[in-house]
């Protein structure tokens, strides 16, 4: 009767342990990336709601969107005032928000009902892009998108 493995044996067992070991980093590793952009989502959606909330305490702003029905608000502006952490850090690229980025507050309709919207973009050589709607998702600007029209 024969005691203990063969060094077959145990070699195989150790390849197997190793694919194991490695399709698990792969699958947990993929799911830190799907963490980090509902994160980034979530803090898209936050930005936003602060804006709201900051031009809904300042009466020159909300005077200012009444009349325009569109405004403007920095992402500076709102960490300054310490309605937005300064040190507010993007979960997937861990750098802070760039402070020129800019909440837009607009007017708009569906169904023939107006209600307030908002996006985030920046601006670039006179052009808007849009970097999220308000649910957090990335957006294209383009004429159908309310967000980046001007």
């Amino acid at each position: 009767m024969k005691k203990g493995f063969t060094l077959i044996e145990l070699l195989a067992v150790l390849a197997i342990m190793a694919i194991a070991g490695a399709a698990s980093i792969a699958l947990f590793s993929s799911g830190d990336d799907i963490t980090d952009k509902n994160e980034l989502e979530n803090t898209y959606i936050e930005i936003q709601n602060a804006a709201v909330v900051f031009v809904d305490l300042n009466n020159a702003w909300l005077n200012s969107f009444t009349f325009s029905n569109e405004i403007y608000v920095k992402l500076a502006e709102m960490q300054g005032t310490n309605i937005v952490s300064r040190k507010l850090i993007n979960p997937v690229t861990k750098e802070g928000f760039p402070s020129d980025l800019l909440v837009k507050i607009f007017k708009t309709s569906l169904n023939g009902k107006e209600y307030v919207d908002t996006c985030i973009v920046y601006n670039e050589n006179g052009h808007t892009n849009c970097i999220a709607d308000s649910r957090g998702k990335s957006c294209e600007c383009s004429e159908i998108s309310p967000c980046c029209k001007n």
